[in-house]
């Protein structure tokens, strides 16, 4: 038996069909792509969302601080949940 290279034994250029990537999309031209600022959104509602539920908690057990009467994590939690919302509204993707 002959000896072969290893680029010719794993199929080095031979044999098998060739399909292109583009031939092979069932939906071709129907694709587009989801925003970064999307998944910013996101992120800031959850963000949002955990800083308030701690700010709620904080109402029971407030921090030895100075100016936790102000109790900014409630402040800080609602301005994430409005700013993650607003980031998902405008930058939802658009159903084709």
């Amino acid at each position: 038996m002959d000896e072969k290279p290893q680029s010719v034994r794993s199929g080095g250029g031979g044999g098998g069909p060739h399909v292109a990537a583009d031939l092979d999309d069932p939906t071709p031209g129907k694709q587009h792509m989801i925003p970064v600022w999307f998944f910013v959104g996101i992120i800031l509602l959850i963000y949002g969302v955990i800083i308030l539920a701690e700010g709620i908690y904080e109402f029971s057990s407030p921090p030895p601080t100075v100016l936790s009467n102000l109790h900014p994590a409630l402040w800080w939690g609602a301005l994430l949940i409005i700013l993650g919302a607003v980031q998902l509204f405008v930058h939802m993707p658009k159903k084709s």
